[in-house]
């Protein structure tokens, strides 16, 4: 103990270079001697060598204790390297610091240009040694796979310190990993964080307060904006340690391996734990496939290593797979916001921005569930999407386009997007009709404040979703009132296709509408299929398999609509083929009745545009009274006549008119008769006339 006292620590890292380039340079003396047969010279240079080593590592211990940081000696200690590989990296580094070395270095093996050879290596160590320099150099080891480059197998191959060691020992980089795809955080300050990642935050740090005997992963799951990465980088602020972000995607490229070797470098250069991104895709293939899940598992095992800890950042859940035996791996969820909490962030965020109008938070909360991190960026677009509108602060609609832009989805794949361009005074319907639809948007409007303040959400058993039901025959306006539904909660608008959903195989209608449920999520959209009937006709007595996987397939599209958290919209022609125990589970059921002659009269003064030239003399009552035609037929009663008036260069009129009902009926199967036009048959088209 009183000899260790003795030893004089560094007093700075020039010191100590000046200490390694004496070593070496007895270590190149030796070799000259040799060289010129010179054995006594030899033997006395390899002695002096050997003492000025040993003093290297109790001296370095010594700088460290005193507050010296020597780099070198801290990355031996790192990456855990023995005494020869201590040796071989330290004269690797000679002619990186000292142009005099690598002169000496070349003058011995012209073939390096002055860098460090196998052969020289081979050589300056000791042939003695021969076989451990060759064994440490191999692909696999600490010094081959994190301190060198080496070009080649044979004697003349360089020994190069990895740029990402140089720019650490010699230009000082702690901050900079020098690999696309890897960032280094530094701590930052904890009340920087967002205050609901806090309590998960402190549970992590139990957790591995209480851990000494394994490594684990934190599996952290949700959305994009859920806070996944912010809640590791709070954890390592709270540890006091940066934390190095590593995109998984890098590991699956071409130069994988390369990138994997260059994050296992960084990791115990900083001695920080990991977070990996991107891996998605892996481990929905790991799921399907242990050889792939046990991979995983292996990998993160071993980046958990240096640090005791690691995250990856997932929305999939973990697939199973087995890694190293002290490893562990546990899921932390960051599910979105509940509506309560939603409401309470969308007020807090929409304080920091200029508003052009008042936007109440809950109905924001209300109609899209997003992340955090989706929020700020939504009203970021919002105020872009505003000021380009020329508003000085952010309106509903700006924000309502915000919100949209941040859904994610492949819902294109099953579905077709619909433009909601219709507003409520298009619609057309029964008093008591247009009430029930406002009601049912409502549900959706004030959902925070039903199911969170007045405490309804803990009563329920399902999720707070909106399930409607349109009955009503062709061209009733169906399809309209799920566009301005749409509209009216800002939400878009996708139409499910039936031929791309149902399947004549055995499970795979199910696994479509999972898909589409899935994808749906992510969006918030409102899903609307029609001819729901296909799915939700009448259950039939089980007499064959067939009959046994229809029924289950109606019974699966009904879960999946009461577990959906969003707007999901049936319309079927037929109501009465709609089994009444589905139709007990849907929230509202609305009817589109075919329009009587007064509701035909409403039809047709609005069905054209302000723009379009109308004679004067259009008897709308006799149109509405004397053809029976849905709200579908007399728009394209309105859109062929108003070609028909431009082919002629005239103003639509009546002559138009019945000409197109005549066409549009025909198409039905219906034959006007004279009796049919009353007082106007004369101004039907010609052809009218000889059919008569």
């Amino acid at each position: 103990m009183k000899q260790q006292q003795n030893i004089s620590p560094f007093s700075d890292e020039a010191a100590y270079w000046q200490a390694v380039e004496e070593w070496g340079s007895r270590l190149l003396d030796c070799c000259e001697a040799q060289r010129m047969g010179d054995t006594r010279r030899e033997a006395e240079c390899r002695k002096e060598a050997a003492a000025c080593w040993q003093l290297l590592p109790e001296r370095s211990a010594a700088s460290a204790e005193s507050g010296v940081f020597l780099p070198l000696p801290y990355l031996e200690a790192v990456f855990s390297l023995d005494e020869l590989e201590a040796q071989c990296l330290a004269l690797a580094f000679l002619p990186q610091q000292q142009r005099e070395m690598a002169a000496r270095y070349q003058a011995l093996e012209p073939a390096g240009g002055g860098a460090l050879t196998l052969g020289l290596a081979l050589a300056l160590l000791g042939r003695e040694r021969s076989v451990a320099v060759r064994s440490m150099l191999e692909p696999g080891g600490l010094l081959r796979d994190y301190c060198l480059e080496v070009t080649d197998a044979g004697l003349d191959s360089c020994l190069r310190p990895c740029w990402r060691l140089v720019s650490f020992v010699l230009a000082g980089g702690w901050e900079d990993p020098g690999m696309p795809g890897l960032l280094l955080c530094p701590p930052a300050d904890k009340q920087a964080f967002p205050a609901r990642l806090l309590p998960v935050a402190e549970q992590m740090e139990r957790y591995l307060a209480e851990t000494d005997r394994e490594t684990v992963t934190f599996l952290l799951t949700g959305l994009t904006g859920s806070g996944r990465r912010s809640l590791a980088r709070l954890l390592e602020s709270r540890l006091g340690q940066p934390l190095l972000m590593a995109d998984g995607r890098e590991l699956t490229g071409l130069d994988g391996a390369v990138f994997r070797r260059a994050m296992m470098r960084e990791a115990l250069i900083q001695r920080c734990p990991v977070c990996i991104t991107g891996l998605d895709d892996e481990l929905e293939t790991a799921a399907a496939d242990g050889a792939a899940s046990d991979a995983l598992a292996a990998l993160l095992g071993e980046i958990s290593a240096p640090s005791g800890h690691s995250f990856l950042v997932t929305e999939s859940p973990w697939p199973g797979g087995n890694g190293r035996p002290d490893w562990r791996l546990i899921p932390v969820a960051l599910p979105l916001p509940g509506l309560e909490e939603s409401s309470t962030l969308w007020g807090e965020l929409l304080a920091r921005y200029p508003l052009w109008e008042a936007i109440d938070p809950d109905q924001l909360a209300g109609r899209y569930r997003l992340t955090p991190g989706q929020m700020g960026q939504a009203l970021d677009t919002a105020l872009a999407l505003a000021r380009w509108r020329g508003l000085s602060g952010i309106d509903q609609e700006s924000l309502n386009q915000g919100c949209r832009s941040q859904f994610r989805h492949s819902l294109g794949n099953r579905a077709r997007r619909v433009e909601t361009v219709f507003g409520w005074e298009d619609l057309v319907l029964p008093q008591s009709a247009k009430r029930l639809l406002r009601s049912a948007c409502d549900q959706m409007k004030y959902r925070r404040q039903v199911m969170d303040s007045w405490g309804f959400g803990k009563r329920l058993a399902y999720g707070s979703g909106l399930s409607m039901l349109f009955s009503g025959p062709p061209g009733t306006g169906k399809t309209m009132a799920a566009q301005i539904a749409a509209g009216e909660l800002g939400l878009e608008l996708y139409k499910v296709e039936l031929s791309a959903v149902v399947s004549k195989y055995v499970g795979e209608t199910e696994k479509n509408l999972n898909e589409i449920f899935r994808e749906a999520s992510r969006s918030q959209a409102v899903l609307f299929f029609d001819e729901a009937d296909v799915l939700f006709g009448k259950r039939t007595e089980v007499k064959d398999a067939h009959d046994k996987y229809n029924n289950m397939e109606a019974a699966y599209l009904l879960q999946k609509i009461e577990e959906y958290d969003g707007v999901s919209i049936l319309a079927t022609n037929f109501l009465q083929n709609f089994d009444e125990a589905f139709k007990r589970r849907l929230k509202f059921i609305i009817s589109f009745p075919f329009p009587d002659a007064r509701y035909r009269l409403r039809l047709w003064q609005k069905v054209f545009p302000p723009e379009t030239p109308l004679e004067p003399d259009i008897d709308w009552d006799f149109l509405a009274e004397q053809f029976e035609l849905t709200g579908s037929n007399i728009k394209n009663v309105a859109v062929n006549a108003a070609y028909l008036a431009a082919g002629e260069g005239q103003e639509v009129g009546m002559a138009h008119l019945l000409t197109a009902i005549r066409r549009e009926l025909f198409k039905t199967g219906k034959l006007l008769s004279r009796e049919d036009f009353g007082a106007y048959y004369m101004l039907a088209e010609e052809d009218v006339h000889a059919d008569l």
